[in-house]
């Protein structure tokens, strides 16, 4: 039998004449042909079988909610908490900067008021030999 069918009318006999449909499930029959038996408990166990995989998905759908939110609040707790915490944590940064701020500040001053009385000490001593006017002739 060739393998190219096109146009030639014996080949495409013989190729149809392998070709066979499968026999129609009885859920499938016609509504002119009577009563099926098998489609009907075919048809029933299918209903069945949808109605029952709807109300398990729905229950899952509904578990996977109830923790989504559940969840959810616990989530916005915690990030509660941390937002505290970092608030908490930021005031006592501050303070704590506003302390060695406050510290240095009384240092500069110190040092400040340190260097202001240190020249006019060594002034006095380098100035009183020269005030004296005593000097050794040679």
């Amino acid at each position: 039998m060739p393998d190219y069918v096109d146009g030639d009318p014996e080949a495409m006999a013989a190729y149809s004449g392998k070709l066979k449909a499968p026999a129609l499930p009885g859920s499938l029959a016609r509504p002119g042909s009577g009563l099926n038996v098998t489609g009907l408990f075919e048809g029933i166990a299918m209903t069945l079988l949808d109605k029952a995989a709807t109300a398990e998905m729905t229950a899952f759908l509904a578990k996977i909610t109830e923790d989504l939110a559940t969840d959810s609040v616990k989530v916005k707790a915690i990030a509660a908490g941390y937002t505290a915490a970092d608030a908490a944590s930021a005031l006592k940064l501050a303070a704590s900067s506003f302390k060695v701020a406050e510290k240095g500040l009384s240092l500069l001053k110190q040092a400040s008021s340190s260097i202001s009385q240190a020249p006019q000490s060594q002034n006095a001593s380098t100035e009183t030999p020269a005030a004296d006017g005593s000097q050794a002739s040679v």
